[in-house]
């Protein structure tokens, strides 16, 4: 028994991810072109999971409504959304990831604050 595997060890064979929805598991499994099902339970959960429906990289099931074939279902549908999600992971991907959004704060940042007075 392994205490602990990396995602993308996973993710590289996996046709579709089902998560919670936290933002982490949610982001890679998108970007690598795994379509989602997220039950969301809390936090910012609920919000990721609109957000897998709203872009068609995967499904949302709320956890209140979440049973065995209510989440088979949710499956199926995600597995027919992997084209989606794989165009969705390719266009993050080329969004330059991590470097790129620390950059973009920095640049944000940098403009936000008034040079030093002489």
């Amino acid at each position: 028994m392994e205490r602990f595997v990396p995602h993308a060890v996973l993710l590289d064979r996996s046709v579709v991810a089902v998560t919670h929805g936290g933002m982490g598991a949610t982001q890679k499994a998108v970007v690598h072109g795994v379509p989602v099902v997220a039950v969301p339970f809390g936090r910012d959960q609920a919000e990721v999971a609109r957000r897998v429906a709203v872009s068609g990289a995967g499904v949302r099931l709320p956890a209140a409504r979440l049973t065995a074939d209510r989440l088979r279902v949710a499956v199926e549908d995600a597995v027919g959304r992997t084209d989606r999600a794989r165009a969705v992971g390719a266009e993050l991907r080329g969004l330059g990831g991590p470097v790129a959004a620390a950059e973009a704060v920095e640049r944000r940042l940098v403009r936000a604050v008034p040079p030093p007075r002489a």
